[in-house]
Formats: C-alpha cells, structure tokens, sequence
C-alpha cells in the first residue's frame, strides 16, 4: 500500500513539472469577470491589474490555463469559486470605524427597551458586529434583547469573524481599559471575550440571494458595499435592504457607499435612513 502511495505521488509531482512547461492564455479574461459580476455583483474586475493577475495565478496553481477551463471549473466546483471570490473581496477593515453612526445607533437602541433583530452585510471578519456589542455594552445596554447577524460572501471572512480573534492594528481605536475588559491577549493577537464572541451568528451569504429572505429586521448595516457594485447591482442590493427591514427598520449606509433614492426610505441623518 505504501508502495502504490509512493507511486500515485511521484505520478502526481510528474504531472505539475510537466504543467510549468505549458503557457497560459487568458486574452479574453472578460468573460471570467463578466461571471462573476452576474452571480456576486462584483464589478470593474477587469480593471483591477493586480486583482486580475492574483486571481489567474491561483488558477495556474490550480491547474488552470485558460479562460475556458477558468469558466467550467467556476461554474462545476463550488471550492474553487468561493476561493476566487475570496480573493477579489477586500476585508480592510478595524475596530469603531465609521464611529458616529455607531454611536448613533447604540443611542437609538438605548433609548427603547424593545428586542432589537439587527443585520451587518457585509459583516467582513466581525470588527463591525463586535464594536456594536461593544459600544451597547459600554453604555449599559442589556444585549439579551439584541438578536445580531453578519453575512459575507467571503468565506474566510467569516471563519475569522467566528474566531474573532484579530491583531493589534484592528484594534487600535480601542483604548487599554477597553481592551483588557473585551479581549484576551493570546501570543500576539486578541481574541473577543466568549460573552461577545458567542451572541452573533455569522454566515456565508451573498446579497443577491436573499431577494425572497423572509426574515425582517429593525436594523441593517450595509456599509461598504456599495462600493463594489454598478448602477444596476446597486438598486437592486437596496431593494433587497429594503425588503429585509421591517417598517420603521433603520439602515445605515457606508461613508463611501452611493445609493439611489428610494421611495421606502426617508433620510433621518447622514448616512441614516428609515423604511416608511
């Protein structure tokens, strides 16, 4: 058994010398791109140099020499498309960004003694869902009436939002008193304290297939991700928003996010609106 183990190795490490030696032809790389863009929304690919050359590299490693087999292999192995997607969605992101709005909404929930349902999309690797716990926590908020979620359409993302462990730059709006009460500081890196790191339910989920989500909500973040879509993708990712907030239901936009007017949403403050 060993023997034939052996064999199938050697076979294999043949096979990837010889695949060094065959050239790669990706002209018409669009046609990747384009598919991405109608399954994720994800647009301008094409134009991303770096982006382009990280994704067909991968393919390479993977095998892959063209376009064509770049499509079936997309189209036939979801492994290998959710790790593409992984790689041309960014994930900068820290702890307390986009503050004010933060701060806006633990006074929003504080002011109610309501059970608040609130949704972070894209909930990137967890920085937003962790401050909001935060911050209520901070402020005397009981999180027993917060029911909280995060989705992304990156995978590693959310693994690492599970783990909720991040290194010092994340966390580097946060003052010491703050962070020893929050996190515990493992070799070099801080791991969200097991009461935060237990109350949201992160999951993998692309936006644009929740256009028929029956679950409501009283509020959703969506901050950020505007940025990656078109006009198009654009109106359509707010009309699912709207769909998902209950009447009343606050959504919160990002600083560099563009969005249309939409008859549902009435402007309460920068960046703040609510469903009529």
């Amino acid at each position: 058994m060993v023997f034939f183990n052996w064999l199938n190795k050697k076979s294999d490490s043949e096979s990837r010398e010889l695949d060094i030696t065959r050239e790669s032809d990706f002209s018409n790389f669009k046609k990747v791109t384009d598919f991405i863009y109608e399954k994720s929304g994800i647009t301008d690919l094409d134009k991303r140099a770096l982006t382009s050359s990280r994704t067909q590299q991968y393919a390479i490693d993977e095998g892959i020499y063209t376009t064509d087999e770049f499509l079936s292999k997309m189209n036939n192995d979801h492994q290998f498309y959710q790790e593409i997607i992984n790689i041309v969605t960014v994930n900068e992101t820290f702890f307390l960004r986009e503050l004010k709005e933060l701060e806006w909404l633990v006074a929003y929930i504080k002011s109610s003694t309501k059970h608040f349902k609130i949704l972070s999309m894209p909930s990137s690797s967890g920085e937003e869902i962790y401050s909001i716990l935060l911050l209520l926590c901070e402020a005397g908020v009981d999180i027993s009436r917060i029911e909280i979620s995060g989705y992304d359409i990156n995978s590693d993302a959310i693994a690492e939002a599970q783990r909720g462990e991040y290194d010092g730059h994340s966390l580097h709006k946060i003052d010491n008193q703050t962070k020893h009460k929050y996190f515990n500081e493992v070799d070099n890196y801080y791991q969200v304290i097991a009461t935060l790191r237990e109350k949201p339910k992160f999951e993998q989920i692309n936006i644009f297939d929740l256009h028929n989500e029956k679950n409501k909500y009283d509020i959703v973040l969506s901050r950020n991700m505007f940025i990656y879509f078109d006009n198009e993708k654009r109106e359509k990712a707010l009309s699912i928003i709207v769909n998902l907030l209950k009447t009343d239901g606050i959504y919160i936009k990002g600083h560099a996010d563009h969005i249309q007017k939409h008859p549902n949403l009435d402007s309460i403050e920068y960046g703040i609106y609510k469903k009529v």
